[in-house]
């Protein structure tokens, strides 16, 4: 682990682009020859999976579906409540245990937005990430309370203009996943 890591990443708003970006810098990482953890929530058979392995970035999915496309009931949310922790602590301790240079918690602005990850539970887990791990946080909704960890690092907003999607025309393979 390289001794000038340590910051926090935050991707949000509207527009497309927060994965994209994020992604960017875990292929800009692994360039340099940095270890890279993608974590992804609901997602499952993402197009850039193929290229992340053949540049050796590890990757792990939580593949529910989104809580945006799908109604659950409150005990399907309860249960994904408790996976989607789950997952995310897990992605932490795999951090911690390997030593990664880098973690991206993708699509955890969703997860923290429908309460399927306590925001407590995600300051406490980032409050004891490694000190050296770069840390990047991507989605919709991330509360004003996990931003405020990253008020001297990243943040970054993507404001929508204008999307496809407004016109009806669904999300693309290799395109918008």
């Amino acid at each position: 682990m390289r001794n000038d890591l340590g910051l926090i990443h935050i991707y949000t708003g509207n527009g497309k682009g927060k994965t994209t970006a994020a992604l960017g810098l875990a292929l800009r990482a692994r360039g340099d020859g940095l270890t890279v953890l993608v974590a992804q929530l609901f997602k499952s058979k993402s197009s850039e999976l193929k290229m992340l392995d053949k540049i050796g970035v590890d990757y792990l999915q939580y593949s529910s579906s989104h809580p945006v496309f799908k109604k659950y009931s409150k005990n399907e949310l309860a249960q994904h409540a408790k996976g989607c922790t789950e997952f995310v602590k897990r992605a932490f301790e795999i951090t911690r245990k390997k030593k990664y240079d880098l973690l991206i918690l993708d699509e955890i602005g969703p997860a923290l937005a429908y309460n399927l990850v306590d925001a407590n539970i995600l300051i406490e887990l980032i409050r004891r990430k490694p000190e050296h791990t770069e840390l990047v946080l991507t989605g919709r909704g991330i509360p004003g309370k996990v931003i405020a960890l990253a008020k001297q690092d990243y943040i970054t907003e993507m404001n929508k203009k204008a999307h496809p999607y407004d016109r009806g025309i669904n999300a693309r393979q290799g395109i918008e996943f």
